[in-house]
């Protein structure tokens, strides 16, 4: 189906966004639709998925949905199978989904146990490695292939909250950089992205919390002054938006951008 831009770039590819049931995932999910693609969302909740399956159709084009966890080997490979049974093949593999922080990213460093630690590194990173070890043997039979992480600017600026988080964002970066060799001259990238604090059920939830925690008033423009005027500050002058992140997917999926591989781009505002 023609996607609905003229020449959109991504007609005829296929692409799996994980943890697109809604913020910053469906984001993702709704600008490859709209560059052309047909999309399989992914999620855990499936009203939410039906409902972010909704949105993004009204885009236009292909979009199906399938839901389940990534936190093991099986149920990873229901979800991917559910998606190439959908789509036909993954062209693009999105990989979005990733548990979020202790204690709702306020729990500080020493009450964070090493169960947790684990936690955190399986879903942040274990998913990725199971999603990436099944797509990746189509994409090398058809000779082209996208593979793209969100890391998360927290690997940059540390803090004695969310260290977990924190360290399992940063070897994504590792993993993109050590992917991106493995698949050398097979028409496969592999990059990341890295965004600055962008608006998203966790990140507003950490806000929340924060601004409570503070004694800040909790409405947006409280917040976002609080935010900028020192904690986490930026040229932009403001928190992002899924669409800003969703750009430079698109960017990357693009099959003009084959010649960048291997590298981590930071979209935080120019913090």
């Amino acid at each position: 189906m023609p996607g609905p831009f003229e020449n959109a770039p991504l007609d005829g590819k296929r692409a799996l966004v994980t943890g697109s049931s809604s913020g910053l995932g469906e984001g993702i999910a709704l600008r490859l639709a709209q560059e052309g693609a047909a999309v399989c969302l992914h999620g855990r909740n499936e009203e939410r998925l039906a409902a972010a399956r909704e949105r993004v159709a009204q885009a236009g084009g292909e979009v199906h949905a399938v839901s389940g966890s990534l936190s093991d080997d099986e149920s990873a490979a229901g979800v991917f199978a559910g998606a190439h049974a959908a789509l036909g093949g993954i062209d693009i593999l999105v990989n979005n989904a990733g548990g979020e922080s202790a204690g709702t990213g306020t729990m500080p460093w020493f009450d964070v146990d090493a169960a947790l630690w684990n936690k955190a590194y399986n879903s942040n990173v274990g998913s990725i490695v199971r999603l990436v070890r099944l797509a990746v043997p189509g994409m090398r039979e058809r000779g082209w292939g996208r593979i793209i992480q969100l890391s998360s600017e927290s690997a940059d600026f540390p803090m004695t909250v969310i260290p977990d988080y924190q360290a399992a964002k940063l070897a994504i970066r590792s993993l993109t950089r050590s992917l991106a060799m493995a698949l050398s001259r097979t028409g496969i990238t592999s990059n990341s992205i890295s965004p600055g604090l962008t608006h998203s059920d966790g990140p507003d939830r950490w806000l929340k919390s924060m601004a409570k925690a503070q004694g800040w008033d909790d409405d947006w423009a409280s917040i976002t002054a609080h935010v900028q005027d020192g904690m986490i500050s930026n040229f932009a002058g403001r928190i992002g938006e899924p669409a800003d992140i969703a750009h430079v997917v698109a960017f990357l999926a693009d099959p003009r951008a084959g010649f960048i591989n291997g590298i981590d781009i930071p979209a935080n505002g120019g913090r």
